[in-house]
């Protein structure tokens, strides 16, 4: 399954995607860390905060909304019978595509780590430091950006534009922004954890164990049931 969905796979929007949205954040991260860089001063944990401000809170959803959607666009190109008229079942589909997602987003978030390293070293002239923090976040967002790979497969599979697809996941993204910031109801901040995550970022704390259980047991349900819904999707209605 997963060398078909390679061979189907259109890689130009992913590649474009992946490549300029990590690039753009960590550039105007570092013009707005040199412009202020009297008030930064503590260099890589600066950079860091002014990189990932934007990024991680309102551009990574849409980031992981357009690999989807460029995946599924492959299948709405036949609306979708070669898949349901296939002998393989639909979850494989499912799982096989949010893989290569995972995969992809894996491969971007090392992409952005790379940028940072090399605007602190080469551009900021930094002394070396410990990057334990940073590769930790980033592996973190990558466990926690699953629960929103099916979201939009969910999605991708009901809609064909990617442009309404991207336009959902910028809602997506207010909307995490605003529960995560929320004290009413705390729980709620943990429902979305790429937006809970984006508050750590500033930190440069490793997250309790307590609110990482809480955090994966949101992603696990939230994987669950965006399975099912499209895996549902799928089914041709009589």
């Amino acid at each position: 399954m997963l060398i078909l969905e390679l061979k189907k796979t259109k890689f130009l929007n992913l590649l474009l995607a992946s490549i300029i949205i990590p690039l753009l954040a960590n550039v105007f991260g570092l013009i707005n860390y040199l412009s202020n860089v009297e008030i930064l001063v503590l260099e890589w944990k600066s950079l860091w905060t002014q990189v990932t401000l934007f990024y991680f809170s309102f551009f990574l959803i849409p980031l992981i909304a357009i690999v989807v959607a460029s995946l599924w666009s492959v299948e709405h190109k036949a609306n979708l019978k070669l898949i349901r008229i296939s002998p393989i079942k639909n979850i494989s589909f499912i799982i096989s595509k949010g893989i290569w997602s995972l995969l992809i987003i894996a491969l971007t978030q090392m992409y952005f780590l790379l940028l940072f390293y090399l605007e602190g070293k080469f551009i900021c002239h930094f002394s070396d430091t410990d990057f334990g923090i940073y590769i930790y976040h980033i592996s973190l967002s990558i466990v926690l950006s699953m629960p929103m790979i099916f979201v939009f497969q969910f999605l991708a599979i009901k809609i064909k534009s990617l442009g309404i697809i991207v336009l959902l996941s910028t809602f997506t993204s207010i909307l995490g922004f605003a529960l995560t910031t929320q004290n009413i109801f705390p729980l709620l901040a943990k429902v979305m954890g790429l937006n809970y995550l984006s508050l750590w970022l500033n930190n440069g704390r490793f997250i309790n164990t307590q609110t990482l259980t809480l955090l994966f047991a949101f992603a696990i349900a939230e994987i669950i049931v965006f399975s099912y819904l499209a895996n549902k999707s799928l089914k041709y209605e009589k």
